[in-house]
């Protein structure tokens, strides 16, 4: 496969806002199929599945994963188990295009019901059916830590980064090539203080309201003309925006998928 290429932009406008010396993105979102942090991963697993009939995954409403997997493998049917998370109108948006895929077969629910569900197909081993694990976690794929080392590299140790945590397989990237850097955590607040204690350098089990994040990613907007989603993005902006004492150069992954307005 044809590694894919890394976006690294420095942003001005951003370093004034939050009052630091330099802010560089890692635009994730820009890349193809939808984009997002998975889709280094998803590539070398849909390679390992295109001969699978029926994928099932057990994530949020609307999951990213799901998103892009559905692109990349078309043929493919994609069973999504989806529990509801209060994304407001960024989950809604997204319920709406997956509903749309028609590879895509979404269920939601509680995530008791979504479990129970999804533990109930996966007892029925059929043949043809591939069960993903719970979250979509990927684990270190080679593609995303080469990425992290290329983004190292070209910024150098005097940059201190900071990304949304779900899965943690990011952020445990990142740790494996600096020291400098900040999981911000984005699940529901009993996930949130699991991971504080199971994951490195993670910050943020209380955070702004969905409202404030709101807010503030169309404040960005309007700095940076782009919009990115509420639920990670505007978790880890908020928890920037918060300090007092930020590092002079800091490194902001966007890892949402790209492209999706749900302002509208």
């Amino acid at each position: 496969m044809t590694a894919l290429a890394t976006h690294i932009q420095r942003n001005d406008s951003l370093a004034k806002w939050l009052g630091v010396k330099e802010v560089a993105l890692v635009r994730e979102d820009l890349l193809p199929d939808g984009g997002g942090k998975k889709r280094r991963a998803l590539g070398s697993l849909a390679e390992n599945l295109k001969d699978i009939e029926h994928i099932h995954l057990l994530s949020y409403a609307g999951s990213h994963t799901a998103f892009t997997l559905a692109q990349l493998l078309p043929q493919v049917k994609l069973h999504l188990y989806g529990t509801h998370y209060g994304g407001g109108p960024y989950e809604n948006t997204m319920l709406r295009l997956l509903n749309e895929q028609s590879n895509i077969i979404q269920t939601t629910g509680s995530p008791l019901k979504m479990s129970r569900e999804f533990n109930r197909q996966k007892r029925r081993r059929k043949t043809g059916h591939h069960f993903m694990k719970i979250g979509g976690s990927l684990g270190q794929d080679q593609e995303t830590t080469t990425t992290v080392e290329k983004v190292v590299s070209e910024l150098g140790m005097d940059f201190h980064h900071f990304t949304a945590v779900a899965s943690g397989d990011l952020l445990k990237n990142i740790q494996g090539k600096t020291e400098h850097v900040t999981g911000v955590l984005t699940q529901p607040l009993g996930i949130r203080i699991i991971k504080s204690f199971h994951l490195n350098n993670t910050r943020g089990i209380l955070r702004q309201s969905l409202d404030h994040r709101i807010a503030l990613m169309t404040e960005i907007r309007e700095i940076t003309g782009q919009l990115w989603d509420p639920v990670f993005m505007g978790v880890v902006f908020s928890f920037i925006r918060q300090q007092k004492k930020l590092p002079p150069n800091i490194c902001i992954w966007i890892t949402c998928p790209s492209g999706i307005d749900w302002m509208r």
